[in-house]
């Protein structure tokens, strides 16, 4: 826990001195993405439906350049569509559906892989419902 507010304070504090004319640096939207790759998507049962939120991502977009998903399969054969980076708004999620709708209960799995700003990939990382 100890090595953990370690890293992610001067993250936290970065973002918050940043004016909002400045987007958050990409190497620490890396460093903030890499330390919370399980809550890259989240899942959520709606009217009938199973929607996958890529919100976390979305509001990272101007440090990602690539995301590369699978649904049940560790394939990541599909590619996420980010929203433009708005470096006036950087951490706003301004995509008008920033989810996918899947009949209910019919996604056990999500692999994703992202290619960061530096052109670096993402640890595969599979998130379950």
């Amino acid at each position: 826990m100890k090595k953990l507010k370690k890293v992610l304070i001067p993250i936290l504090l970065s973002g918050l001195l940043l004016s909002s004319l400045d987007a958050m640096p990409p190497k620490i939207i890396k460093q903030a993405l890499q330390m919370t790759s399980k809550g890259w998507v989240s899942f959520r049962d709606f009217e009938g439906n199973q929607l996958i939120y890529f919100t976390n991502l979305e509001s990272y977009t101007c440090g990602i350049l690539q995301v590369h998903y699978s649904i049940d399969s560790e394939d990541l054969d599909e590619v996420w569509t980010l929203q433009k980076c708005d470096y006036k708004n950087p951490l706003a999620v301004t995509k008008e559906k920033p989810y996918l709708t899947m009949p209910k209960d019919s996604v056990k799995s999500i692999t994703l892989q992202i290619t960061f700003a530096d052109g670096t990939d993402s640890e595969i990382v599979t998130i379950k419902p």
